[in-house]
């Protein structure tokens, strides 16, 4: 309930805030210069946004297929994708901060503080894998038993099994 709160309070404050710029801004120049701006920055933040989410995504493939866990750039994406959001959303406050998370120096810092949160909510724990089986200690595992077996279709009425020793 404390996090509800939490989220419908920022909520809340943002929109009047954005609503407070949008209404200032609009009385100090014009009208048409605030729509204008607003669809400008959401047609530009939307490419961003894809720009840096296809290059997030070429970063977690290569991370993975050299076996290793994309943690920043699975971070990265999570970002580049709440500041799409926030650049869609009409509004100053919301477009600077949409695009702050689509540079990739501010993002690091995003990134940080969002581990460090996340560190301080959860609890991590190591384990250690081992290959084989428990009390077993040679490198190649040795099978007694071994069994072949073939997948047939739903609809076949026989099974076969071929035990190899």
């Amino acid at each position: 309930m404390r996090l509800f709160s939490f989220l419908l309070m920022v909520f809340v404050l943002t929109t009047l805030t954005e609503l407070y710029l949008l209404i200032e801004v609009s009385n100090r120049t014009d009208v048409y210069w605030v729509i204008a701006w607003t669809i400008l920055t959401g047609m530009t933040g939307s490419w961003l946004a894809r720009h840096e989410g296809y290059r997030t995504l070429a970063t977690i493939r290569g991370e993975m297929s050299q076996m290793r866990m994309p943690t920043a750039a699975l971070l990265d994406a999570g970002l580049i994708l709440f500041s799409g959001g926030l650049l869609i959303t009409p509004g100053f406050l919301t477009d600077a901060v949409g695009f702050s998370l689509l540079i990739p120096f501010t993002r690091a810092g995003y990134r940080k503080l969002l581990a460090k949160w996340v560190k301080g909510k959860f609890r991590f724990e190591n384990f250690h894998a081992q290959s084989g089986f428990p009390n077993n200690h040679s490198e190649h595992q040795q099978w007694d038993n071994v069994v072949d077996g073939e997948v047939l279709p739903a609809d076949s009425s026989s099974v076969e099994y071929d035990i190899i020793d």
